[in-house]
């Protein structure tokens, strides 16, 4: 039995990540863009502007989890994270928050940040125990900003 891994994100994949945002994140938004039509479009363009990885059973298999993500400048900004809820519980989204923090700090960042919905409350408990903190409230945007600093691995002690 193979062993699921993580991977980038590559062409094929979109298919499986639309159907994520759909089912997965879609529903716990009160904003009204992403409920129409052009979510297929945007999550193209959002696809083109950054990074991706996934995680799959296979090397070849479908996704059933990704997070998307930008550098800029020093900051690691987290765009979208989703877990099919058939793999949830099972810390997909940790592994990929993990990863996606080693990529921000081996590109020079020094933290991350991103935005989860008010309404989101298991998405702020889940950062929140990833040590993301609430910098501000958007209520136009019905979201939270968290941040989080990124601090390189502390070297062992006996390291010179």
């Amino acid at each position: 039995m193979a062993v699921p891994l993580i991977r980038w994100f590559r062409r094929g994949d979109e298919d499986a990540i639309v159907r994520l945002v759909k089912e997965e994140l879609v529903p716990l938004t009160q904003r009204p863009g992403m409920r129409d039509g052009r979510l297929r479009r945007e999550i193209a363009e959002r696809l083109r502007r950054g990074t991706t990885m996934v995680a799959s059973r296979t090397a070849g298999s479908e996704p059933f989890a990704f997070v998307h993500l930008e550098v800029r400048q020093s900051v690691l900004f987290v765009d979208l994270l989703a877990v099919d809820s058939a793999e949830q519980n099972r810390r997909w989204g940790t592994r990929l928050m993990a990863e996606a923090e080693r990529y921000g700090l081996a590109r020079g960042c020094r933290e991350a940040r991103l935005f989860v919905d008010d309404t989101n409350e298991r998405g702020i408990r889940f950062y929140a125990k990833l040590g993301y903190a609430g910098v501000r409230h958007l209520p136009d945007a019905r979201c939270y900003e968290l941040v989080k600093p990124l601090v390189p691995p502390a070297a062992a002690p006996w390291a010179y």
